[in-house]
């Protein structure tokens, strides 16, 4: 902890290294006083400035990147020690709820998303402002509807009730999440930064719950047992890859009994490489006693899904013919 001291001096996206901001106060771990001087980070990309997604260094060390490694955080061994300059035309953020369906432009100025799903209509932009109508490729009658045809295919799953925190995969700009907050549901939405910047950037600034992630070689920053369903729309994760270890990572996260809803084209696609798809990820659910509750597809909206349910015991994996995946010692 500590106080800011001294004087302040105004920066800009472009602020250089030179920019002394003022000095803070702090004290180290063996209780020495120590002064810290804080300048603003340098360069145009300041303002998308991710802690350790631009350590090139490492990046470049990386054997593969094959499971995302690239996109994974790499920190280095001395942490930045400048201040993050606020974007150019930055405005006090849209006040809740209203910034569900709406922030302003200046403060998260991406508007590459927009071009690209102009069709879908995940996010548009509207005078000052993005606005955010629910739509998306896997909600072309809405997340609304979305919602409530998850809940028709399996009632069992009890927004609110029986499903009160989850997790989505692969949120996008997290319509998902923010629709569920009305149902007293919590949603973590995770996705990586990628080809269409970091989406979770609309969500932070609507006020949404998310965590910019990817399912590499590195687990997930979630406890076991910690997720009523876990949610991947249109999914592209290679869920049997690498000898099953992305989804034995959703299986550590995810409580007994929990759900995992899987809306894929392997799902209801014919073929030959979505069956291959489907064949790989039958055999992997059934390895983990997985048990497939529900498999629909909706044909307004061309979107099919099926949902598994871990179980709520040990009995099934003591009981397989194969002990493969272990169990842990």
């Amino acid at each position: 902890s500590g106080s800011a001291n001294g004087n302040t001096t105004s920066g800009s996206p472009n602020g250089d290294a030179s920019s002394t901001l003022g000095s803070v106060t702090a004290v180290d771990d063996e209780g020495q006083v120590l002064d810290v001087e804080w300048r603003l980070c340098k360069g145009t990309v300041a303002v998308d400035y991710i802690p350790c997604l631009d350590n090139w260094d490492a990046i470049k060390k990386l054997k593969s990147r094959k499971r995302k490694e690239h996109r994974e955080r790499h920190c280095p061994d001395t942490p930045s020690k400048c201040l993050i300059p606020l974007p150019e035309g930055y405005k006090l953020p849209v006040p809740w709820p209203k910034s569900r369906d709406m922030i302003w432009y200046s403060n998260v100025p991406h508007p590459k998303l927009v071009e690209y799903k102009k069709d879908q209509h995940w996010v548009v932009k509207s005078g000052d402002y993005f606005i955010f109508p629910g739509g998306g490729t896997q909600f072309s009658n809405g997340v609304e509807y979305y919602i409530k045809s998850l809940e028709k295919t399996l009632p069992e799953i009890g927004w609110g009730k029986k499903t009160r925190v989850i997790l989505d995969v692969g949120c996008g700009v997290a319509s998902f999440g923010g629709a569920l907050l009305d149902r007293n549901v919590i949603t973590m939405s995770f996705a990586p930064k990628d080809e269409h910047e970091a989406q979770i950037q609309f969500a932070l600034e609507r006020g949404i719950p998310a965590t910019l992630s990817v399912i590499g070689r590195q687990k997930l920053s979630f406890p076991d047992n910690s997720f009523d369903l876990i949610h991947c729309a249109r999914c592209r994760v290679h869920w049997h890859g690498d000898g099953g270890k992305p989804l034995l990572e959703l299986n550590r996260v995810m409580r007994p009994g929990g759900y995992f809803v899987w809306s894929a084209t392997p799902v209801y696609k014919d073929d030959e490489a979505h069956q291959n798809v489907w064949q790989a990820m039958v055999a992997l659910t059934d390895s983990i006693c997985w048990k497939t509750v529900a498999k629909n597809f909706f044909h307004d909206s061309h979107v099919g899904l099926v949902i598994y349910q871990k179980p709520v015991s040990s009995s099934c994996y003591k009981n397989r013919k194969v002990n493969d995946p272990p169990l842990c010692n």
